[in-house]
């Protein structure tokens, strides 16, 4: 696949606009029988100089690059470019990057890698082969993979290459000293610098050490396989089929329980916490949130016409995104407790959301992927090849998408190839 340039991608330049630009060796071209043009701004203080530059327009930029040397000079300077980054309201980088890092290539990365989400461009897809059945659930990061499938193993992939790094399952547990494994399919799974947490079909949560991935607790809170569960610094949630809702208290040695509530008349599909508020999503399709402190009931969202199979709560706990068997997905807000708008297009039940910034990544039977803008309220990418059955689970950030599906192998969508890597590791979205 062949790839534009930068300037390709924002310009289209006729034959008679590349003949307007000044000589490559004098400011004047002395055979243009047009009016000279002149360089005004060699003669402004150079601050001055970089300031009308900064105060152009990127595309503006790009052009005057081609008008003469002092001009390419000109706007080539990585002050003009950290400007024009700075305008952009939604880019950001991240507070580990330099401050010498040249900026122009900051602001063409960040441009081209905008390109590529916005028209669907995945640059390179590629599978992660090592499951024997089903895998349900993954999350990722910008070193390692972990998913959680029906064979009973957690795998633990090199993001870069996709080669399997660890396998916790009955075998490897064998060989550990304290050998703890799902004998069920694992169904969910969370992970931050210090602990992972895996949910299973055998009714227990397994409790992971990392870095070591030595597991170090084993609890038997459920009476049903575990469908969902989520963490946060300060508390522990866990839902299962048996229609329970538990929470345990991660900032106290051992997790003691907190609260154990009857969440649903059935099962609760689906749980999310952030903050102190925890959301649930079960078969009765009613979206529930509950406060992590006392363990009540603090309100119930109707709206949705069947079963829910997915919630997620936003980083500031002020929305709620729910899907379900009724192919809608559907945003709350949460102090006003209503639905603020629905999006519609999936043709079969919605399986998974995540919310990345002011993006939403849903995957639904309907073997698609799509990605949602909350501020425009519309789709804004649409997924269709890299499926071949059920989505269960999809997690996205700014340089890929990692899902996962009935079949064994999970995929990963990179939008980050043939990029420059040093610039694409300090993008924060």
């Amino acid at each position: 696949m062949v790839l534009p340039t930068f300037a390709e991608t924002v310009l289209s330049y006729t034959s008679e606009e590349s003949e307007a630009t000044c000589d490559e060796d004098d400011d004047i071209n002395a055979d243009d029988k047009r009016s000279p043009r002149i360089d005004f701004t060699k003669w402004l203080p150079g601050e001055l100089r970089t300031l009308v530059f900064c105060w152009l327009d990127f595309r503006s930029i790009l052009i005057c690059r081609r008008v003469c040397h002092g001009w390419k000079e000109a706007a080539e300077m990585s002050a003009v470019w950290r400007h024009q980054f700075r305008l952009r309201r939604r880019w950001a980088v991240k507070p580990e990057t330099p401050s010498d890092i040249d900026w122009h290539m900051m602001f063409k990365t960040r441009y081209l890698l905008d390109r590529r989400w916005e028209h669907g461009e995945c640059v390179y897809a590629y599978n992660l082969d090592g499951h024997e059945e089903s895998v349900y659930c993954v999350q990722f990061d910008d070193e390692k993979i972990i998913t959680g499938s029906r064979d009973r193993s957690v795998r633990v992939w090199d993001t870069t290459t996709g080669k399997q790094l660890i396998a916790l399952n009955a075998a490897s547990a064998a060989l550990a000293d304290n050998p703890v494994t799902h004998s069920g399919s694992v169904l969910c799974l969370q992970y931050d610098d210090k602990m992972m947490l895996t949910g299973s079909s055998d009714e227990t949560v397994i409790i992971w050490e990392l870095p070591a991935y030595r597991a170090v607790r084993q609890l038997h809170d459920h009476k049903g396989g575990i469908l969902d569960l989520s963490f946060n610094d300060r508390y522990i949630a866990t839902c299962s089929k048996d229609g329970m809702l538990i929470i345990r208290d991660r900032r106290e040695e051992g997790f003691p329980l907190r609260h154990i509530v009857v969440a649903c008349n059935g099962s609760v599909n689906s749980v999310h916490i952030r903050r102190s508020l925890i959301a649930t999503a079960g078969v009765d399709g009613i979206v529930k949130v509950w406060s992590a402190d006392t363990g009540k009931l603090l309100m119930s969202l109707h709206g949705h016409s069947r079963g829910l199979a997915c919630v997620t709560l936003s980083p500031d706990a002020r929305t709620i995104i729910s899907g379900g068997n009724d192919n809608t997905i559907r945003v709350w807000d949460t102090k006003k407790q209503n639905c603020l708008f629905e999006f519609a297009g999936h043709e079969s039940l919605v399986r998974t959301l995540h919310v990345f910034g002011r993006k939403v990544l849903s995957g639904s039977y309907d073997q698609t992927l799509k990605v949602w803008d909350l501020d425009y309220r519309k789709k804004v990418m649409d997924l269709q090849k890299y499926h071949g059955n059920w989505i269960f689970s999809a997690k996205m950030d700014s340089k890929r998408i990692v899902s996962t599906s009935f079949g064994a192998k999970p995929v990963v969508l990179d939008f980050t190839r043939e990029l420059d890597q040093y610039y694409v590791r300090y993008i924060s979205m």
